[in-house]
């Protein structure tokens, strides 16, 4: 039983890191925009749509896909982290619960894999 908890932590530990890459990387393409002073707040049409898809499937929360897009889409708050501070409350502030879901899908896929064998 240790050696799968074991197991289960270090799987929740690399998505945990994984997730706060992929949500360091959404922020930083929600802030590209302000590379191209020229189109500056006219990229954001485009970019905001595109980080409302990667929080969502990062997070899996409409919540924080939504409010992802507003940061992008209103002008001057590409500056806030808003991927990073989603991660930030799944993994600490919720952190828990996240734990929870994850060892329980964990579960359910090793389930199914002992099942096949």
């Amino acid at each position: 039983m240790t050696n799968q908890s074991d197991s289960v932590s270090q799987s929740f530990k690399e998505k945990k890191r994984k997730d706060l890459m992929a949500s360091l990387a959404i922020d930083a393409l929600g802030m590209a925009s302000y590379l191209i002073p020229a189109l500056g707040e006219a990229a954001d049409l485009v970019i905001a749509p595109i980080v409302s898809i990667l929080i969502y499937a990062v997070h899996r929360t409409t919540f924080g896909a939504v409010a992802g897009f507003l940061e992008e889409i209103i002008p001057f708050t590409d500056i806030i982290p808003s991927a990073t501070i989603i991660w930030f409350y799944r993994y600490f502030l919720k952190g828990e619960n996240t734990y929870n879901e994850f060892v329980n899908k964990f579960r359910k896929k090793n389930a199914i894999i002992i099942d096949a064998k």
